[in-house]
């Protein structure tokens, strides 16, 4: 389908690409960018009856059929209790699809999206912004940070869980972009995070428009399935050579990062309940 999707920019065409920030602490609640966010048209292929399998290491992204046995009604009310007995399970599924060593979570963020009259937009509601939620700075942060004392890895990686709950997205899907069809050199641009300090990452990356990116999306997906998709990988030999310019021992030739969006399905569904999510970013080591 062809859809908008909106992609970042310098404020004036000459302005320069360093140093972009997103600043939430200044004029609160607003946030305030020293960019532009500009839309553009683009394709999303729905893979539902699609013969490509897009995988971790491949395209950066997968599907994976794995009903959750948690209360999905606590999950959407916070439960602390639900939200645990999901962690244990993730951790497992998480394992058991990419053969890490050990995973540690480190966020969990519910999204909402239903159609109101007034137009008021949800508190968490689906982010319309193409981005990656971290740069190498902040994920060798991470890393660092829920590493464990003195604990020694050959790989890590930052990878988002993100399922439905309750029922299936009937509008605002996510929308993921396939790395091989990415130039990270030139489409990626380090974005330093104001945040209040209870939020602990301090960049990510914004996404500059390249009519060569590829996206992809599953319709309707069901609180049955997951779509897991990395922030970042530290054995992605063209991440690393984008981020400082170096090769990496034993770095390889897989996707590092997944850039992705939330986006308005035209001809889906606009009134009543549309969607809720679950999405929880873990650190996954390699031994």
């Amino acid at each position: 389908m062809s859809t908008v999707l909106h992609y970042a920019a310098p404020l004036t065409p000459d302005a320069p690409d360093d140093d972009w920030c997103i600043d939430a602490l200044s004029r609160p609640p607003e946030v305030i960018l020293n960019f532009r966010m500009v839309p553009h048209e683009a394709t999303v292929t729905d893979l539902r009856d699609s013969t490509v399998r897009p995988t971790l290491d491949t395209m950066g992204f997968e599907r994976v059929e794995a009903p959750t046995r948690a209360d999905q009604r606590a999950l959407a009310e916070n439960s602390e209790q639900a939200l645990e007995r999901y962690r244990q399970e993730t951790a497992e599924l998480l394992t058991s699809v990419t053969g890490a060593d050990a995973v540690a979570f480190f966020d969990a963020t519910l999204r909402r999206q239903d159609a109101t009259p007034s137009g008021v937009t949800p508190h968490q509601a689906p982010h319309l912004r193409v981005h990656v939620d971290q740069s190498p700075n902040s994920a060798r942060a991470r890393a660092a940070r829920h590493g464990g004392e003195g604990r020694s890895f050959g790989r890590f990686q930052i990878v988002n869980i993100w399922r439905p709950l309750l029922e299936p997205v009937r509008n605002y899907p996510l929308a993921l972009c396939d790395y091989r069809s990415l130039d990270p050199a030139a489409d990626l641009v380090p974005t330093r995070l104001d945040f209040p300090e209870w939020l602990k990452d301090r960049e990510s990356y914004s996404v500059k428009h390249n009519p060569g990116h590829r996206w992809h999306y599953w319709r309707s997906l069901t609180p049955d399935e997951v779509l897991l998709f990395k922030c970042h990988d530290s054995a992605s030999r063209t991440l690393a050579l984008a981020a400082d310019g170096a090769e990496h021992p034993g770095a390889a030739d897989v996707a590092g990062l997944c850039p992705h969006t939330a986006f308005y399905d035209e001809q889906g569904p606009d009134v009543g309940h549309l969607r809720t999510s679950l999405e929880m970013r873990a650190v996954l080591f390699y031994d």
